[in-house]
């Protein structure tokens, strides 16, 4: 089983890609349109699959993540910081990105949400379970973990699986335009690095990650 795990993991990224397209073809006509509103169920029957494989296949993802923290106020600590890095590197990076790209990031797909209460708290609970948990286990959990681990779980494969799922978490998100791909790449870096310093805990980075999409909801909701 172990010998698969190149596989495995090949798949599950492949699977992460098709899932891209199939956000961006939202709208389209015919067929392809119709299996564009199944993404997100796709995404999930992908990451479940892949949990049970991974898990088969002897990677040491401890629980997948959700295990009682050890240390809660230092992952606490963690999200913290990261929320705070995520808002900075926003205000620093978003004006570049819309000045090489010639537009901001696309958010029209959460247009609903400007001054709607009942959407604003979907969104929320979407956001918090299919985004932050959900997000954190595909791509912090399971992606990366299993790539460093078929790499041979060095510094140098961890590294490089780090830059791997950031990439593939960038592009998930392509229906956000360029800049939106862009500024989705620099939140996996942040994102993986919680994970890697909460060694392997899914609950910095989804912390993080619920938190700093609540402030970017709010901001919509207000209509900024």
């Amino acid at each position: 089983m172990a010998r698969k795990v190149p596989v495995f993991v090949a798949g599950f990224a492949a699977g992460l890609i098709v899932v891209a397209w199939l956000r961006l073809q939202s709208g389209s006509t015919g067929i392809v349109g119709t299996l564009s509103g199944y993404a997100t169920l796709f995404y999930v029957g992908i990451t479940i699959a892949a949990a049970f494989l991974f898990v088969r296949a002897g990677i040491p993802l401890r629980g997948l993540g959700f295990g009682p923290p050890q240390r809660p106020l230092l992952y606490l600590a963690f999200a913290a910081a990261g929320v705070a890095l995520l808002q900075l590197s926003g205000l620093i990076l978003e004006p570049i990105w819309e000045q090489l790209f010639g537009s901001g990031r696309d958010l029209t797909r959460f247009a609903d949400v400007t001054g709607s209460t009942s959407q604003l708290i979907a969104m929320l609970a979407f956001s918090w379970t299919v985004a932050a948990f959900g997000e954190e286990l595909a791509f912090r959990i399971l992606l990366m973990r299993s790539v460093a681990f078929a790499l041979g779980d060095s510094r140098l494969a961890f590294a490089f699986a780090l830059i791997v799922q950031a990439v593939i978490f960038g592009l998930v998100h392509v229906y956000q335009g360029p800049a939106g791909i862009a500024g989705t790449v620099t939140s996996g870096l942040i994102y993986g690095g919680l994970t890697l310093l909460g060694r392997g805990s899914i609950w910095p980075a989804a912390l993080a990650h619920g938190f700093n999409n609540t402030i970017g909801l709010l901001t919509i909701y207000a209509g900024g």
